[in-house]
């Protein structure tokens, strides 16, 4: 956990399994994020959550191409996949969401095409700071119900 705090920027780097988390990282999220702890509870969520501050991203091996990841793909948009995780732990938390960086059936990828898949991590992994984040509402755009406030 204290290397949490320390960190700028955290990595998720994981497959997706099942639509989400692999076992053992969540068993590690489910530890490390628990309620009531130094990470949240007592108002500290979202934008006012402890890791305010510090980065968060999500890189990811998926074993199927983009199209099935689509709005129209057989598997649904792969932001809505990740939603739960960069939504409900890493911004509940506080973190900025950086963009999630994606490799699509990297079994199935020619060694080229895996190397630039490598080459544009390294940019996105040096770039952090500048990198592209997911834009969430703020705490003060819900009502009292937390219901988005009309706008």
């Amino acid at each position: 956990m204290d290397k949490l705090f320390w960190c700028d920027a955290l990595i998720l780097q994981f497959p997706l399994w099942w639509f989400g988390l692999p076992a053992i990282l969540k068993g590690w999220v489910d530890r490390v994020f628990a309620s009531g702890g130094r990470i949240y509870g007592g108002g500290k969520w979202y934008d006012r959550g402890v890791l305010g501050g510090k980065r968060a991203m999500c890189s990811v091996t998926i074993g199927g191409p983009p199209l099935i990841y689509s709005n129209r793909g057989l598997n649904g948009p792969i932001a809505e996949i990740l939603f739960p995780i960069n939504h409900g732990m890493l911004y509940f938390v506080g973190f900025t969401v950086i963009e999630p960086f994606l490799v699509h059936a990297p079994a199935r990828i020619s060694d080229s095409e895996r190397l630039q898949c490598l080459v544009l991590y390294r940019e996105r992994v040096l770039g952090l700071l500048c990198a592209p984040t997911i834009a969430y509402p703020k705490l003060a755009d819900f009502d009292e119900t937390y219901v988005l406030k009309s706008m």
